[in-house]
């Protein structure tokens, strides 16, 4: 009997600490304009990997780094890390740029 008990109490220790944890909502294709329209896509792989190209042909590779609501992204095309306050509602993100001279994209959609 208490083998079957522990048995049961190990599974839902499981099932619980496997509900915990929080899945990465920006894994997937991303297409969209900046706020500028230029045509954009982001491609975020998991772990850390991205790709980036625009429609006047620029590609680029690099990571990304998610904590809370943020997202810092580090291409090789970019002279530096941008970071930006990121939300998924529907098939649809929104990266708002921290800083006053990066484009923000506001409708990127789920590919």
């Amino acid at each position: 009997m208490k083998k079957i008990l522990f048995s049961l109490v190990l599974v839902m220790c499981v099932c619980v600490l496997a509900g915990c944890g929080k899945s990465n909502e920006l894994v997937g294709t991303w297409e969209g304009e900046t706020t500028d329209g230029m045509k954009t896509t982001f491609v975020f792989k998991s772990g850390d990997k991205v790709e980036y190209s625009n429609e006047f042909g620029i590609k680029s590779n690099g990571t990304y780094k998610i904590k809370d609501d943020t997202v810092t992204i580090n291409l090789e095309a970019w002279d530096k890390e941008k970071v930006y306050k990121f939300s998924v509602n529907d098939n649809t993100l929104k990266l708002s740029a921290n800083d006053a001279y990066s484009p923000s994209y506001n409708n990127l959609t789920k590919k």
